[in-house]
């Protein structure tokens, strides 16, 4: 099964040519969860050893010290896959190469380093799977 509405358009190109103010264009976010304002997982996927451009990571790292600062808990992950580009990416199981949380006062970049997206967010959330089985 999958959630993807409208694939054809998910695929289309963007074009920031006209876009470009002071010499910078937008960035990308692949997922943001938003819970109640209060905690948010902000997500970007890497095809395996593929740079995150310096734009993108500040970008994300200035939007996870802004929510921080608001007195969000937040969850901040890239994630790899090797998926070829004509097949859907199964974010769920990615693996995360590179983190940043800041949970109940206590920062950490290494708390769910290996782990998949999946077993991520349901930790960072307090979901245990097992109590839904």
């Amino acid at each position: 099964m999958t959630l993807i509405k409208y694939k054809a358009r998910m695929s289309q190109p963007k074009d920031f040519k006209n876009l470009f103010i002071n010499g910078f264009t937008p960035t990308d976010i692949d997922f943001v969860y938003d819970v109640a304002g209060k905690k948010y997982i902000i997500g970007e996927l890497k095809l395996v050893n593929a740079p995150l451009p310096e734009g993108q990571r500040r970008a994300l790292h200035y939007l996870a010290d802004n929510l921080v600062s608001a007195g969000c808990e937040v969850c901040l992950m890239v994630a790899e896959h090797m998926t070829v580009a004509s097949e859907p990416i199964d974010v769920g199981n990615c693996e995360i190469v590179k983190c940043a949380t800041m949970k109940n006062g206590t920062s950490s970049d290494k708390m769910y380093l290996g782990m998949t997206v999946s077993e991520a967010c349901n930790d960072f959330l307090g979901i245990d799977l097992e109590d839904n089985t």
